[in-house]
């Protein structure tokens, strides 16, 4: 089988990355009304941007061959440079991770914004009475109607 050939079954799993980066990038563009991270949005960017680079180079390599002929490169030249393009390629995705595992993280935590409690008062606290009915009482459970009080003697 020719290079091409081996390197592009070699970037099926990038490609399912890539596909998984972008499904990931739409759930959370749409669930960004629903309270989705910034940072989960950034972090399936760095991912995409990172996949697609990778594969990109895994192509511009195949021409190793050529470049080693030429003998204009060395050995430990090619390997500078496939130092100087690796390293920023799994620096961006571990970034991207990284970003995910800070986003899960502070959407378990509680919103520190002022809003509306989920109670509006203390539990058991006396509540304003309606119209039409008497204020409760300190140890009186039960409210009564106006109609239905006893007769005074």
């Amino acid at each position: 089988m020719p290079d091409v050939m081996y390197t592009t079954i070699e970037a099926i799993p990038r490609v399912l990355l890539l596909v998984v980066g972008i499904l990931g990038l739409i759930f959370s563009i749409r669930g960004r009304a629903k309270g989705v991270s910034g940072l989960m949005v950034g972090a399936f960017v760095v991912m995409l941007v990172a996949t697609v680079a990778s594969i990109i180079w895994q192509f511009v390599a195949l021409n190793l061959p050529s470049w080693a002929a030429s003998e204009r490169l060395t050995a430990d030249e090619i390997r500078l440079i496939f130092l100087g393009v690796g390293v920023p390629l799994d620096a961006a995705a571990l970034l991207s991770w990284l970003l995910v595992a800070i986003a899960v993280l502070k959407s378990g935590r509680q919103s520190r914004q002022p809003g509306v409690a989920p109670y509006p008062g203390p539990v058991n606290y006396p509540m304003a009475a309606q119209q039409g009915f008497p204020n409760p009482q300190p140890g009186n459970t039960q409210p009564g109607h106006p109609s239905a009080q006893p007769p005074s003697n």
